[in-house]
């Protein structure tokens, strides 16, 4: 069996992020997925605090976080979009 170099070494390489327990690095296409669902989680979390906060001072505070993430998570879907990625 004859692998090419670069066949050898991506071998390589992943049994050695699996033996180290070392995340394999991900493609830019994976890490904009990864992005999207950590906003929309950070987006969750913001519409949840909203929710359960009830000092005054904090209600202008989780206004602010809910719409930063919403747009960093609309942002991130625009992008994903103009790429053609279908996740």
């Amino acid at each position: 069996m004859h692998l090419p170099l670069e066949g050898i070494a991506g071998t390589v390489s992943k049994i050695y992020h699996q033996i180290l327990n070392v995340p394999y690095p991900l493609t830019e296409d994976e890490q904009l997925i990864s992005s999207i669902k950590a906003a929309h989680s950070d987006w969750q979390r913001a519409e949840a605090m909203f929710h359960e906060v009830l000092d005054p001072d904090l209600i202008d505070y989780t206004i602010y976080d809910v719409m930063a993430a919403k747009t960093k998570y609309t942002y991130l879907l625009k992008l994903a979009k103009n790429k053609g990625l279908d996740w």
